[in-house]
């Protein structure tokens, strides 16, 4: 039954996922689909429809899995890991982006658990490994007036691709954590890894706010110190990466010297 949830999916089910998995909200709930247009499109229905904090959508493939910037993000049936997750925490709208940065700081968290490889982060959520990218980080967030009614984290990681699987561009700029490990990679094992972190990192900003999410991040931001493009919207910046602020605002030094802060866009690396 394509597109329909279920509790078994080529590759895993949800029993193989909660063996062993504690968390406290995610992954209280788990929708399993075989084909899917996007993890993240169904998660906002759930979310729509009532479904609690930490409700889970996991797909074996996506006809439709889509980036930041309206990119289209390739998910070949049983390679990647296909993730969104709905958090309904109590802050102001304004704080929603933050969690986009959690969403990174966990997923590279829960790479260097299950390979031991070495994730960086190019601001604000693309997962790096050895230059290359090899996941990223959605967050989408629903608001009415002023109030935060959910958001949707998705989370795509390039699992058990090989070279063959990358086609044009992206066999120059993509990875898998299979390729870089030099080993087949447990999907299952990753899923309940990602969920175990990210819902610890979430407890944490819940008692204590962005400030440690923050710092995990300029630990691992390969975006500072770096000559850089920030594109938002129709307004382009240059510069250098110097700081990500209290706010997780990129800070550019322009050509000027001014210092120029970057809430949300796309960040191109140029030296």
């Amino acid at each position: 039954m394509d597109g329909v949830s279920k509790g078994v999916v080529e590759g895993f089910s949800e029993l193989d996922i909660r063996s062993g998995l504690v968390t406290r909200r995610i992954g209280a709930a788990l929708h399993l689909f075989q084909d899917i247009d996007s993890t993240s499109e169904q998660a906002a229905l759930l979310a729509e429809r009532g479904a609690s904090e930490g409700t889970v959508v996991i797909a074996h493939a996506q006809r439709r899995g889509r980036g930041r910037m309206g990119r289209q993000w390739a998910s070949p049936a049983g390679l990647g890991i296909y993730f969104s997750v709905i958090l309904r925490p109590p802050i102001p709208a304004q704080r929603a982006p933050a969690l986009a940065l959690l969403g990174a700081a966990a997923a590279a968290e829960a790479i260097d658990r299950a390979t031991g490889l070495a994730t960086g982060i190019k601001w604000p959520n693309d997962l790096i490994v050895r230059e290359r990218k090899v996941g990223g980080v959605l967050g989408e967030a629903a608001v009415e007036g002023a109030s935060l009614q959910h958001v949707i984290l998705g989370i795509g990681l390039n699992v058990n691709q090989t070279e063959a699987d990358f086609e044009g561009r992206l066999r120059t700029t993509a990875t898998s954590l299979r390729i870089e490990s030099g080993r087949f990679i447990d999907r299952i094992a990753m899923i309940r890894s990602l969920c175990e972190i990210l819902d610890s990192w979430y407890e944490r900003f819940l008692s204590d706010g962005i400030g440690p999410i923050l710092e995990r991040v300029r630990e691992r931001c390969l975006t500072l110190g770096r000559q850089v493009v920030g594109r938002s919207g129709d307004e382009e910046l240059g510069g250098l990466a110097v700081e990500i602020d209290d706010a997780g605002a990129l800070v550019i030094r322009d050509v000027k010297g001014q210092l120029r802060r970057l809430f949300a866009g796309d960040v191109t690396l140029t030296g």
